[in-house]
């Protein structure tokens, strides 16, 4: 048996890194840099309807010169030293910080989230009550505070509904009406349903704010069998549960980094501001530590710093509430991203192949720009000429909005178009019955031209209805269609003014490509290209494997 497992897992070991090795043949040579097999075969999409070798082929050769074109900005960018343009480099670690957080919340939130019948079960059992509440909703735990001492010294709760920051609500003397478990925000909901009616609540934190939550009335509620409402609990949570945790670990995030600032130094700068500009700073005020945290700290020019960066014209240093909130979502930001990194993200080879390519993408935009777009210049003389001489172009024909129901057979046709007679709702009636794709959007079709090259005898039947009127049924494709025309444009010639943003943007689009045809000839020239083509011809479209 031994024997036999060796065996099996030197072969499964060869194939892997025989695998991997043909991956990383080169493909294409561009200059110093080069296309593998691998990223070729990772972009290539095969046709949906196979076609014969000559036409695959094309395929793989336009894919394989779009990818060439890359690599030659690439190259351009970094002979021009655009690589280590400042805002450019700024530009990637926050492109990079934001991948590696999208990946971090993938690991640790949602792969996390996946409901188990447990918690559908549970969730089940919930929803045999109902309950009547009213809330007053503030941004801060002291406003929360206050109110809620009020409210036990005797004062009356519809007076202080006006200090809730929930407007609708609020005009409802802070009124939620009636509501089931899975309506609420999880920390809102825990709180309501272990309170009896007339008990009003302690201050209760959620991602909107602070709640003081009074209970009305409590009810049984009617709960379909279980098994008629699994899939739908099991959605409900699907959606639900990734933003529950992502709260819970940012709360504690929050909490073990025991960030705190220095509200002295903080109020002796908001003394000398003049909102929305941040105050003059002398240099040794600068230097003076603000915030700290467990896992670094912040002098005054790091916070001015990061507000330029992500709050510009929007801060009062005097607003010191509003303002920790601020800082602490930048520095919750800080540690999402350095525990990123302790987890070993950034080393990731799939997270690492992404950093490349955003890297390349924003290095061959930047070359793009320079060698073509700053290039084109409309003239408007060379709009209204070319408007003047192409006018046919401009002419829109009549045209009517078409929305269509269609079913197999005639009976069913025949039934619905009695319904229709009688007033049914056409849209209702599509997305009920209809099989054409049309049905999730009402049965809207789109605008059907006179003798429509795709829709010809429809076409026909469109132009002889009177706005909102269902069709007789008709054979359509494999089976029946009804139709009706919910708008109608009359044919006319547009005018100068009315086309003139196609024209510019046609004539943009028509120097753009001799430009980029003139760059990539001198680029071409600069740095020689070679490709491998009986490898091209061997290439394939790569199978998806999810990669750690």
């Amino acid at each position: 048996m031994r024997r036999w497992l060796s065996i099996a897992l030197i072969l499964s070991l060869t194939l892997a890194l025989s695998a991997c090795g043909r991956r990383n043949k080169t493909l294409a040579t561009v200059g110093s840099s080069k296309i593998t097999l691998g990223e070729f075969e990772d972009a290539y999409q095969p046709p949906m309807i196979p076609g014969d070798s000559a036409a695959t082929l094309k395929g793989k050769t336009d894919l394989l010169d779009r990818m060439v074109e890359q690599k030659l900005l690439v190259n351009e960018a970094q002979s021009l030293g655009l690589d280590k343009d400042p805002k450019l480099v700024q530009d990637l670690e926050e492109l990079k910080k934001n991948i590696l957080l999208q990946e971090l919340y993938r690991d640790e939130i949602l792969n996390k989230a996946k409901p188990s019948d447990s918690e559908i079960k549970n969730f089940y059992k919930r929803l045999g009550k109902e309950v009547k509440a009213s809330h007053i909703l503030v941004k801060t735990e002291e406003e929360a505070k206050k109110i809620a001492k009020a409210l036990k010294e005797g004062s009356d709760f519809k007076q202080l509904v006006p200090q809730s920051i929930d407007r609708g609500s609020a005009q409802r003397g802070g009124d939620l009406g009636w509501f089931g478990w899975g309506k609420m925000v999880e920390e809102f909901q825990s709180a309501v349903f272990s309170m009896k009616p007339g008990q009003i609540s302690k201050p209760v934190k959620s991602a909107f704010g602070y709640h003081i939550i009074r209970v009305d009335s409590l009810r049984d509620a009617q709960v379909k069998p279980y098994e008629e409402m699994k899939d739908q609990i099991k959605q409900q949570l699907s959606f639900t549960k990734p933003r529950e945790l992502a709260n819970k670990y940012i709360s504690k995030l929050k909490e073990g980094a025991n960030i705190k600032i220095k509200n002295e130094l903080l109020s002796s700068l908001a003394a000398k501001q003049t909102p929305p500009a941040l105050p003059q700073a002398s240099p040794e005020e600068l230097k003076k530590t603000v915030i700290t945290y467990n896992g670094g700290s912040w002098t005054v020019q790091k916070l001015f710093d990061n507000i330029n960066r992500y709050m510009p014209g929007a801060t009062d240093l005097s607003q010191s509430q509003r303002l920790k909130e601020q800082l602490e979502g930048i520095i919750v930001g800080d540690l999402l991203l350095a525990r990123a990194k302790s987890k070993g993200l950034e080393q990731n080879p799939k997270i690492k192949a992404q950093l490349n390519k955003t890297k390349e993408n924003m290095l061959a935009e930047s070359v793009y720009k320079k060698g073509v777009e700053r290039k084109v210049a409309i003239d408007p003389y060379q709009v209204k000429k070319y408007y003047q001489g192409n006018k046919k172009e401009f002419y829109q024909p009549l045209r009517a909005m078409v929305s269509i129901i269609a079913v197999p057979s005639k009976d069913q046709a025949d039934e619905l178009y009695q319904l229709l007679t009688k007033g049914a709702d056409f849209a209702k009636l599509a997305r009920e019955k209809s099989i054409d794709p049309s049905k999730s959007s009402g049965g809207v079709l789109r605008w059907i031209e006179e003798n429509d090259e795709e829709f010809p005898e429809l076409s026909k039947m469109a132009f002889n209805l009177t706005l909102n009127q269902p069709s007789r049924p008709f054979a359509y494709r494999n089976g029946f269609g009804i139709i009706k025309v919910s708008d109608k444009n009359k044919a006319k010639q547009r005018s100068f003014e009315e086309s003139q943003r196609e024209i510019e943007f046609k004539l943009k689009q028509a120097q753009e490509e001799v430009l980029f045809g003139d760059l990539m000839a001198g680029l071409k020239s600069k740095y020689p290209v070679k490709i491998n083509q009986a490898l091209l011809e061997k290439a394939e479209a790569a199978k998806a494997i999810e990669e750690k």
